[in-house]
């Protein structure tokens, strides 16, 4: 845990106030135009098969993109399962500007899936974190279902609390899945402890206490993760310009992983903040998405 005064945590808890770039307003704003245009593009030019329901309410869906004038998703090649932040209440993000980076992973042979999910304070963490654990359920089935080389998890923010919580699960209460397909995940800025966030405004919709945020934390669950992703490839990604707190949680889950022996890498990105540090995967030749087609064994496709 940080030591950090309780006057401070909102400063050092609120990503925009970082940016190296642009002020905290123009940086949002540049944040969700750019993935909402990227995703726009990824709509023209790829397949998709589009609001996929794996959940009975309005945002629990998810999207598949896949090459053009194939017949759906190709047998044998990995899944790309990118599940959004916005801090589990920013309905500005959501599935349908989450596929961004779909342009250059599928031309390297991906099927690229975005997922949606309810958002606080309609919803409680619980009800989330459930709603994720049935998207991957889906995404298990119909990955098996089409022969899938690989899953490959990857979130940004709190979406990386998300994608990190799946690597603890056996998903046993699916026992005719097997989450060995799981191979790996690119965790991007996430939050890993959430015993910070209980004293700050992002609890006004999270409504948190401090025992609900351990129990919601990953790394309260390090030797669960260990249990189930023993065999998994795992990259820790931050910007240069992220806020030090987020550098800092990314910094000490990374070394809990590698001190129980998960393969792991810490990839601490250049000049980027906590918003083009992901948007930038939109682009084949940046350092992030070349990681990315390497994990998922795409690498001169």
């Amino acid at each position: 845990m940080s030591d950090i005064p309780q006057k401070e945590l909102d400063y050092h808890y609120s990503p925009s106030r970082w940016s190296h770039r642009m002020g905290p307003a123009e940086v949002l704003h540049s944040h969700l135009k750019t993935v909402t245009d990227a995703s726009r593009e990824a709509q023209w030019c790829l397949a998709v098969e589009s609001g996929i329901s794996y959940g009975n309410s309005e945002k629990q869906k998810l999207d598949i993109y896949t090459q053009k004038n194939t017949s759906g998703a190709k047998k044998g090649v990995p899944f790309f399962v990118y599940i959004h932040g916005g801090y589990w209440q920013e309905k500005v993000m959501c599935r349908e500007n989450s596929s961004f980076m779909a342009v250059p992973l599928v031309s390297e042979g991906a099927t690229v899936v975005a997922v949606g999910y309810e958002l606080c304070p309609d919803v409680s963490m619980d009800e989330i974190v459930k709603e994720v654990k049935q998207a991957m359920y889906y995404i298990l089935k119909l990955a098996k279902e089409q022969g899938c080389s690989g899953i490959y998890l990857c979130g940004h923010s709190a979406g990386a609390h998300l994608a990190a919580l799946m690597l603890m699960t056996s998903f046993s209460e699916y026992d005719a899945f097997d989450s060995d397909l799981i191979k790996g995940a690119i965790l991007v800025s996430g939050i890993y402890d959430l015993r910070p966030l209980v004293k700050t405004s992002v609890n006004e919709a999270l409504h948190l206490t401090e025992e609900d945020a351990w129990l919601f934390s990953p790394v309260h669950f390090m030797h669960d993760i260990k249990q189930h992703s023993s065999d998994r490839d795992i990259l820790i990604a931050v910007g240069e310009y992220d806020p030090p707190e987020f550098r800092r949680q990314s910094g000490e889950f990374q070394k809990n992983l590698r001190d129980l022996g998960i393969r792991t890498r810490y990839l601490d990105i250049p000049d980027t903040d906590h918003f083009n540090v992901i948007e930038k995967l939109q682009q084949k030749s940046y350092i992030l998405t070349k990681e990315c087609i390497r994990l998922m064994k795409l690498s001169g496709h």
